[in-house]
């Protein structure tokens, strides 16, 4: 039975990670900083989409903790009793602006804390996982290497969130646990519910922008909405099932390539993400290039459409070229699950 230390536990990719963990029979500790209610709730949750026996969540241990703390406020005794791998999936989540102090303190700085509290007290043995995402790469052009990135200026970023997971990777690549092959670096895609049914306990995300279009469509049922979107823009949509699998392979390998993207090869065009709202809701997206709306400007509501979508329409205008191997690459998300994600979140996750 391997000991696995999960902090972030009531997040998307924490809970769902953790209840992986108990159903194969390990030890599991889980931090947050969420009361034990809230996130029994969340793991329990997470063992239901993912078919699992939500009982089990009566086999993880819960403690508190705080990743400004020192010794992130754990008792360490308790919690590093034998070799383990931990998990750093905690992060502050937030596309709005001014919030860059926060996003920094919990982001970046939480992420060091973590790493020198690991350092200090884990037992010979232990392995350091950090979850990441594949959009710490900004605005750069050209293909994202899976190597340790370089410092970056915020405005060569999208949002002051991507920064913070760039500052982040920097602080770890000078850690003395990546010579030693003890740390790994998880970047992650865009995440979605169940492969299988659609579900999906979280709202960040397209799930975000789907609560946004739905609100219009509802409202203004049959409008057209275009989107400036670049001409081959497309999402690595990555279902929660087959990416905690893949990161449970990764974490019981070699670390000798500590950067690793946790992504499809194969990515969804937004044109078919469209077409899949469309299908489900009284609305036509459309992708459109810069020209066309230069010739033809928005009309008013489409102008106050994008503006409410000001946070996610800007991934909707690069094109992504993330180096990917088959071994870290969850299974891709075909038509058919496209159409599950999008059908069982308009139906079940929106707010009445």
């Amino acid at each position: 039975m391997a000991a696995h230390v999960v902090d972030g536990a009531n997040g998307f990719v924490g809970s769902h990670l953790i209840g992986a963990l108990v159903a194969r029979s390990d030890s599991v500790i889980a931090l947050a900083r969420a009361s034990e209610e809230v996130c029994r709730r969340k793991v329990a949750d997470a063992l239901t989409t993912l078919h699992l026996d939500p009982a089990l969540v009566e086999k993880v241990q819960f403690k508190t903790f705080a990743l400004a703390e020192p010794d992130l406020g754990l008792p360490v005794a308790e919690v590093f009793t034998a070799p383990c791998t931990y998990w750093h999936c905690a992060a502050f989540i937030t596309f709005f602006p001014r919030r860059e102090e926060e996003l920094h303190a919990v982001n970046a700085l939480g992420s060091v804390n973590v790493e020198r509290t690991f350092a200090r007290h884990s037992v010979p043995g232990s392995r350091l996982v950090h979850i990441s995402t594949a959009y710490q790469n900004g605005t750069a052009p050209g293909r994202t290497p899976e190597n340790w990135p370089e410092w970056g200026h915020p405005s060569e970023f999208r949002n002051d969130y991507e920064h913070s997971k760039r500052m982040a990777e920097v602080s770890l690549s000078r850690s003395e646990l990546v010579q030693k092959g003890e740390l790994l670096v998880a970047r992650l895609g865009v995440m979605v519910g169940h492969s299988g049914t659609g579900r999906a306990l979280s709202d960040l995300g397209i799930y975000d922008f789907l609560r946004v279009i739905a609100l219009f469509a509802r409202r203004n049922p049959g409008e057209r909405v275009r989107f400036v979107c670049h001409p081959r823009a497309a999402l690595h949509l990555t279902p929660i099932d087959g990416t905690v699998d893949r990161l449970l392979a990764l974490a019981g390998g070699s670390f000798d390539r500590p950067v690793r993207h946790v992504v499809n090869r194969a990515t969804v065009p937004v044109p078919d993400l469209f077409a899949a709202i469309n299908a489900h809701l009284p609305i036509e997206l459309v992708a459109a290039s810069a020209a066309e709306v230069e010739a033809e400007p928005f009309s008013r509501f489409e102008a106050i459409v994008n503006m409410r979508c000001k946070y996610t329409s800007p991934y909707l205008r690069h094109e992504y070229d993330l180096e990917c191997h088959d071994d870290a690459a969850p299974p891709p998300v075909t038509p058919r699950i496209l159409d599950l994600l999008v059908s069982w979140y308009v139906r079940e996750g929106l707010p009445a």
